[in-house]
């Protein structure tokens, strides 16, 4: 799924962390019972939180900014998104390297976007939403305002349809639900395995991480895009643009899924609603961080 520069990206002066991060409504994820009338919650390892049975548990922005803490440093440095595009430009351009642009998430760690505190607390929608993608992943119920969905409403659809359903069941109702949807569609299309039909037992354990990890790839993916802005526009091929794109994609990649790994202490049935949100903060703080130790 390619991306690609729209705008010329955020300013120096635009907030780390915009007003629609630390607020709006949110989703909530109870149990759901099957067409038997059973509780059909596997939530690793076909466990059950021990308050499965009995409560819903809330998920919104606020709470995720509450997890994850005040910001570091109260303003970002003037003219704090410059060392990071120079570099960038310089990788996007005729003989950029890979150098190039670990120089320039090393910039970007460090000056431009907060940390992995900051980035972290930017992308709460979609921490959020990725809360609930596990809801439904593990049997779920997730409540979005007035709708519900939960993997018995999938049965008989597509893969690509129920993947539509999912998307479009969580994205929120912001600034961020365009990317939020891509990186939903993008994490699920990864993940699922190539089938015509949806089967929900397809949601393994196994799944579940890596689709929580290509999840959380590629909302750092589109931060980093938007970040970069019109350095992007160095580019003039198509094949430098797509180039770029993977390059990015790939190195993201292997740097989260690390840190996946690290935080779920490779398990993937620890993976639950009831640590979701923690593991995705930990996740995205960590890639960020990780870019802060790259050498110039």
């Amino acid at each position: 799924m390619g991306t690609s520069a729209s705008s010329r990206g955020p300013k120096d002066k635009n907030p780390l962390v915009p007003p629609w991060a630390e607020g709006g409504d949110g989703l909530s994820i109870g149990p759901d019972s099957d067409a038997d009338g059973e509780i059909d919650l596997g939530d690793g390892g076909g466990e059950q939180d021990n308050d499965d049975k009995d409560n819903s548990q809330e998920f919104d922005n606020d709470k995720v900014q509450q997890l994850i803490g005040p910001p570091d440093h109260a303003q970002p440095p003037p003219s704090r998104f410059r060392s990071a595009r120079q570099a960038f430009g310089k990788y996007a351009g005729t003989g950029g390297s890979t150098s190039d642009l670990r120089r320039s998430l090393k910039n970007y760690a460090k000056k431009s976007s907060g940390g992995g505190k900051g980035t972290s607390r930017r992308l709460a929608s979609g921490i959020t939403a990725g809360s609930g993608l596990v809801g439904i992943m593990r049997g779920g119920k997730v409540t979005v305002g007035e709708q519900t969905l939960s993997l018995s409403d999938l049965r008989g659809l597509s893969t690509d349809q129920a993947i539509d359903r999912i998307a479009s069941h969580l994205a929120p109702d912001n600034s961020d639900s365009d990317s939020v949807r891509i990186a939903l569609n993008y994490a699920l299309e990864e993940a699922l395995p190539d089938t015509q039909d949806f089967d929900p037992a397809s949601f393994t354990d196994e799944v579940i991480q890596d689709a929580i990890s290509c999840y959380l790839t590629d909302l750092i993916f589109q931060d980093v895009v938007t970040g970069m802005g019109e350095a992007w526009f160095k580019a003039e091929l198509a094949t430098k643009h797509h180039k770029m794109e993977s390059e990015l994609r790939e190195l993201i990649k292997v740097i989260t899924q690390q840190e996946m790994d690290k935080a779920t202490n490779g398990n993937p049935c620890d993976i639950t609603k009831s640590n979701i949100k923690k593991i995705q903060i930990d996740a995205i703080s960590k890639t960020v961080g990780y870019w802060e130790k790259f050498n110039d």
